[in-house]
């Protein structure tokens, strides 16, 4: 009886210990959750747009590299460092007619830092691009939105 104790505990606690690796495997795994393309502020805006540009399209979240690219010898060091400041970063809003950009808007809000948008400003005007800043806490009208994009080309 005694033997056939000591198999039964050795084998509840290997049992035990392989579930507990299993369950740290399983909490380490990689997983996902779908996110909003907009936050509730730009969902906002992004209404406003639709009504003062009804004539236009307006991209949500363009990453930088859709619109720019370094200016450099592909697979070069200099090509590198350029690509690493782009890469990862998005305008809010493309404005295009036609399919060609007509402006890019930036709602500022309290997640945009001045410096690193200073330098994106100054990549996109580089390349041709007019950038447009509005204010989250002071959100322009219909026609104050129109006049901006169109009447300062």
């Amino acid at each position: 009886m005694l033997e056939n104790m000591s198999w039964a505990w050795i084998g509840g606690i290997t049992l035990l210990v392989v579930a507990f690796i299993a369950v740290l495997v399983w909490a380490r795994r990689i997983r996902y959750r779908r996110a909003s393309v907009m936050t509730a502020n730009e969902r906002e805006f992004y209404q406003r747009l639709l009504i003062a540009l009804p004539d236009c399209e307006i991209w949500p979240q363009v990453p930088l590299l859709a619109l720019v690219r370094p200016d450099a010898r592909e697979g070069s060091r200099t090509f590198w460092v350029a690509f690493k400041q782009i890469s990862n970063a998005r305008v809010d809003w493309v404005i295009a007619r036609n399919m060609e950009v007509i402006a890019v808007i930036e709602l500022d809000d309290r997640s945009h830092d001045a410096k690193r948008d200073a330098k994106r400003d100054q990549i996109l005007k580089s390349c041709g691009y007019r950038v447009l800043r509005f204010q989250s806490n002071k959100r322009p009208n219909h026609e104050q939105i129109y006049e901006a994009v169109f009447d300062a080309r």
